[in-house]
């Protein structure tokens, strides 16, 4: 089966957590923030990281519903967002909150949040791009699909995840009619990334296709 994008998205930004805080916290001290602002930095911080943590275990348990709009005596992800999305763990609270209305079926809600993220971290970054192609894809928008999980691919560092991404451009290419492109794309991914998920699942592809004809 392929790997679902948004629990992709989910795994990256666990995998990535510790990488985004530092860069986050290293442009603040960089941009010549004074101590007073970094103590109320530090602060929210603390506060939004506390209430992600609450969260979190909405999600785990499928309770993205919950997750968003919090529950009793538990922050939901978009308020955390709105209140700290200046800070590592508020942006951690936009990309869960853009995977939740996703998981939801509310692709045009992911969508929103998905566009006001913006991270340093290549990989998270990708993320991003990519979760815009999921959301995309299920609406039926093939061909925007396809463009994001190709600008995903290309903003990638780790090479799963560009085959990966990369696999999922091709099969949006194919479904919206590009069939050329979409088995251009399937031989390249064999051909640069051997041995991954993604040049698997682009070989299977190839095959099934060759038999098609």
């Amino acid at each position: 089966m392929k790997p679902d994008t948004a629990d992709n998205l989910l795994y990256i930004i666990i995998k990535y957590k510790n990488a985004l805080i530092g860069a986050l916290v290293l442009i603040i001290a960089l941009g010549g923030g004074t101590a007073f602002w970094l103590n109320l930095q530090k602060a929210a911080e603390q506060e939004a990281s506390l209430q992600l943590s609450k969260t979190a275990p909405l999600l785990d348990r499928g309770e993205y519903r919950k997750a968003i709009d919090g529950a009793s005596g538990i922050a939901g992800l978009k308020s955390i967002s709105e209140k700290h999305g200046n800070t590592p763990s508020g942006s951690m609270a936009s990309l869960l909150l853009a995977n939740a209305y996703y998981l939801l079926g509310q692709p045009d809600s992911a969508l929103a949040v998905y566009d006001g993220i913006s991270i340093k971290n290549k990989d998270l970054s990708a993320a991003v791009l990519a979760g815009t192609g999921a959301c995309h894809a299920k609406k039926k928008a093939f061909a925007q699909a396809a463009s994001a999980y190709e600008k995903a691919a290309e903003k990638a560092e780790n090479k799963a995840l560009k085959a990966q991404y990369s696999f999922n451009a091709a099969d949006n290419y194919l479904d919206s009619g590009s069939r050329e492109k979409a088995l251009e794309l399937y031989k390249k991914i064999v051909a640069d990334y051997p041995g991954s998920t993604g040049a698997a699942l682009a070989q299977r592809t190839l095959w099934q296709l060759s038999g098609s004809r």
